[in-house]
């Protein structure tokens, strides 16, 4: 329970929205509508660290699982602590969702030094491109909270919109990915903790 307080400061610090907040967004949304905004804030956004939630939820919810290629496209790491990932259908339409945990890698280390014996956590929702960029970017604003730190920063033939924050023990970053014909591709969080988990 004490891991369960300490990240709810930190997603706190980043600016996480209310419950009543992000409701009254999903009764906007149209009933024929997918949401993939609702579905990453409820299988990534309010789980990690805690990667057996996932896992639990990717069994209730007969997510079909996903290995080989596919699955390592989801890390760069050779030998993370966990790495799984499913193919998971809403409506008529497949997402791609993964999910790895490892040390914090040097990038992570050089920035916060203090962090570099803990865990770091990323869950990845795969978009299928058939959501407006700007439509799934101010849903995004709406679930984090607060402005972006940066926005549509060019990343090879993508552009990353991130948020940030954190507290002492925990640093929280999300990243939106879309591409310049303005569809979605991608959303992450990703939890940086002091401890190891």
């Amino acid at each position: 329970m004490k891991i369960f307080k300490k990240i709810t400061t930190a997603a706190f610090a980043v600016g996480l929205l209310t419950a009543s907040a992000f409701a009254q967004q999903q009764s906007e949304v149209p009933e024929t509508t997918t949401d993939p905004v609702f579905l990453f804030n409820r299988a990534c956004y309010a789980q990690v660290p805690v990667v057996k939630n996932i896992v639990d939820m990717s069994t209730r919810f007969a997510w079909e699982q996903m290995g080989g290629e596919d699955l390592k496209q989801f890390t760069s790491l050779e030998n993370p602590d966990f790495l799984e990932g499913w193919d998971v259908r809403l409506s008529k339409r497949i997402y791609r969702l993964g999910v790895v945990q490892s040390r914090p890698s040097e990038t992570f280390n050089k920035n916060y030094p203090d962090f570099k014996e803990g865990t770091a956590t990323a869950c990845t929702l795969v978009l299928d491109g058939e959501d407006d960029a700007d439509i799934i970017l101010g849903r995004m604003n709406t679930l984090v909270g607060k402005e972006p730190v940066s926005s549509d920063v060019p990343d090879g033939e993508l552009l990353t919109t991130t948020w940030a924050g954190g507290n002492e023990d925990f640093k929280v970053f999300v990243f939106f990915k879309s591409d310049k014909s303005n569809r979605a591709n991608l959303i992450n969080v990703t939890i940086l903790s002091k401890e190891r988990i």
